[in-house]
């Protein structure tokens, strides 16, 4: 264990140990983080100079900002396989090796939850944490390109984040730290990416369960299913939103919304308490 391997070290050489496991815990993060908004950066002065911020973000921000990720995942492509891996062996995602009922229920988890927790926000008074909450909501929908902003949210986002977040940190600091420990600064460092505080206090439980079941599977691509089916209310939401009639007959009602939500609480709960075996004990025990 991790642990032992340190007992005969002195105190600054285990700093220093759990220093550069920190800090190669975040090397994938700082490369994930620095190229989108160095494309970004790129892209504004030399492409569209004449536009405001806003303008930029609206028009084109979304299309740097992928590319930026797309070649974050190359230079992890290529550091693999100078090593002999792989992106796969590397981050732990296997998507060949997913069960398909089993990635149908973890979609349907994140979809449920997601649910749940946007209606919660959603009836929730408007004060300013909610506010900065659908002020984030609303600049996600800023793109014009629909079909980029789509794939950016569905796919982009959930697939990277997994191979940073669970697949290279998880791994990295379950080198030196306990199980609970690793879990639960990854899920820290996740959640304060996600800007709004309600996005992350929810962001840190989302990486908890996100985490426990990328552990429990040995496998991330459950993380990524379940993470698409969280994503993919974001995208309802997107449609929906365009059309006054229809927004107005789903989310015009307090009473509707509280029925989402409840209903997809149920539906986590349910699902949860199955992967677990925690609903199968207790029909045993009856």
């Amino acid at each position: 264990m991790a642990g032992e391997s340190l007992k005969n070290l002195s105190t600054q050489q285990k700093i220093w140990v759990y220093t550069g496991c920190f800090l190669r815990a975040l090397s994938p993060l700082f490369l994930y983080a620095l190229l989108p908004s160095l494309f970004m950066a790129v892209g504004y002065v030399f492409g569209h100079s004449d536009m405001t911020l806003e303008e930029f973000f609206s028009y084109g921000a979304n299309f740097y900002s992928a590319l930026g990720i797309f070649v974050a995942l190359f230079i992890f492509h290529r550091r693999a396989k100078k090593r002999g891996s792989s992106l796969s062996e590397d981050a732990t995602l296997f998507f060949k090796e997913m069960k398909l009922v089993r990635a149908i229920g973890f979609f349907v988890f994140g979809f449920a939850s997601a649910t749940a927790v946007s209606a919660l926000i959603t009836l929730l008074p408007k004060f300013f944490l909610t506010q900065s909450y659908h002020v984030s909501v609303n600049r996600m929908y800023l793109g014009r390109d629909l079909l980029l902003t789509l794939f950016t949210i569905l796919f982009t986002a959930p697939v990277t984040e997994e191979i940073i977040f669970r697949g290279y940190m998880l791994n990295t600091l379950l080198e030196r730290l306990s199980e609970n420990l690793a879990i639960t600064v990854s899920s820290i460092i996740f959640a304060l990416l996600h800007g709004s505080p309600i996005w992350m206090l929810y962001a840190f439980l989302l990486g908890q369960i996100l985490a426990r079941t990328s552990m429990k599977e040995d496998n991330i691509a459950y993380g990524v299913i379940l993470h698409i089916g969280f994503n993919s209310t974001a995208i309802i939401n997107l449609f929906i939103s365009e059309s006054e009639t229809l927004n107005k007959a789903l989310f015009g009602s307090k009473a509707l919304i509280a029925l989402y939500g409840v209903t997809g609480l149920l539906v986590s709960v349910v699902l949860a308490g199955l992967y677990t075996g925690r609903i199968e004990r207790r029909v045993s025990i009856k």
